[in-house]
C-alpha cells in the first residue's frame, strides 16, 4: 500500500482517502536539502472527490520543484476538524512550521493557493515563524498582471456558443477582500460579452445570473466556470446543484455544462509557480 503526500492511499491506480496519513508528509523524510521547503497553503475541502485536485497540484509542484521538500497546510479549522472526524488527518500552518523547525529547515516559502489575498491568506502572516527565514508567494489574483494571466488561462473554458457564468466565492463580512474579484469581473466581462462573473458571497453578487439567463435562452446553453481551486460544496450544490435556488436552476438553460476547477488548469498553476519563484528570489 502506497501513500502520497496529500493524504491519499494509492491502490491499483485508484485514489482513496486514508485514515492515517498526515497531509504534508514527504517521501524525503527528514533529509534537509539546500532548497527552501515549500508549503502549499490552501483553504481545504471536505468533499472527497473534490480533494483529489490537491493530488494533481502536488504532482505538478513536485515536477516543477524536484529538489524541494513540499508540504501542505490548510487554513480552514472547520474543514480540518470535519476531516479529522472522518479519520483524515491534515495539518494547520502552525503544525507544519513546528515540523519544519524540528527537522532543521532554515528557510521556507509559503505559497498561498487562495484565489484572492483575503481573510484566509492573512493567516499566513499570523503563524509564528521565529527562527525561519521565510517568503510568501502571493494569492492567485493579486496584481493586474495576475488578473490578465488568469483571464488568458480561462480562455479555453469559455464556450463561445453559451452564456458563461464564472463562479467565485467572495466575502460578505469583509468587502475589501472582494476588490480583486470585482477587478477581474470588470476585465473579463469587457473582453467577453457572453461572460458573467458572480459570487456566492459579497460583490459582485448574483446580479449577472439574470443576464446569463436571458442570453442562455437565446444561445440554448449555459456554461459554469469555477473561479475556485476545488469544486467543493459551493460548486456542486450552490452553483451546479439541482435544487430550486441553485445558479444552474436560476439560469434555466436548455443545456448546461461545467468546467473543471482552477486546480486542474495548468496555466493557472503556472501563475502560482511564478509566485513561488518570485518568493524564492527574496530569500
Amino acid at each position: 500500500m502506497l501513500k502520497n503526500s496529500t493524504g491519499h492511499v494509492v491502490v491499483s491506480g485508484l485514489l482513496v482517502l486514508t485514515v492515517v496519513m498526515m497531509m504534508g508528509c514527504n517521501s524525503k523524510h527528514n533529509v534537509v536539502s539546500n532548497e527552501p521547503a515549500i508549503v502549499l497553503v490552501a483553504f481545504g475541502t471536505s468533499v472527497p472527490q473534490a480533494r483529489r485536485v490537491f493530488d494533481y497540484i502536488d504532482t505538478a509542484a513536485r515536477n516543477r520543484y524536484p529538489d524541494a521538500d513540499i508540504r501542505w497546510a490548510f487554513t480552514s479549522k472547520f474543514i480540518r476538524k470535519k476531516l479529522k472526524a472522518r479519520g483524515v488527518i491534515t495539518q494547520s500552518l502552525a503544525e507544519v512550521v513546528v515540523d519544519l523547525k524540528v527537522e532543521g529547515f532554515a528557510s521556507v516559502v509559503f505559497q498561498s493557493l487562495h484565489v484572492v489575498p483575503g481573510q484566509e491568506f492573512s493567516e499566513i502572516g499570523q503563524v509564528d515563524t521565529n527562527g525561519l527565514k521565510i517568503a510568501v508567494g502571493t494569492a492567485l489574483l493579486t496584481t493586474d498582471a495576475d488578473i490578465a494571466a488568469v483571464i488568458a488561462a480561462l480562455s479555453k473554458d469559455i464556450d463561445p456558443e453559451a452564456a458563461n457564468v464564472i463562479a467565485a466565492h467572495g466575502n460578505n463580512r469583509h468587502p475589501e477582500f472582494n476588490q480583486q474579484i470585482v477587478a477581474f469581473a470588470r476585465a473579463i466581462e469587457s473582453a467577453h460579452a457572453n461572460v458573467f462573473v458572480c459570487t456566492v458571497e459579497g460583490s459582485p453578487g448574483t446580479d449577472g445570473l439574470g443576464a446569463a439567463r436571458d442570453l442562455a435562452a437565446t444561445k440554448g446553453k449555459a456554461n459554469f466556470i469555477p473561479l475556485m481551486i476545488v469544486a467543493g460544496d459551493h460548486i456542486l450544490n450552490d452553483v451546479y446543484g439541482d435544487q430550486t435556488d441553485s445558479w444552474k436552476t436560476i439560469v434555466s438553460a436548455p443545456a448546461s455544462t461545467r468546467s473543471k476547477p482552477l486546480g486542474y488548469n495548468d496555466a493557472v498553476l503556472e501563475v502560482f509557480f511564478k509566485h513561488i519563484d518570485q518568493a524564492k528570489a527574496k530569500l
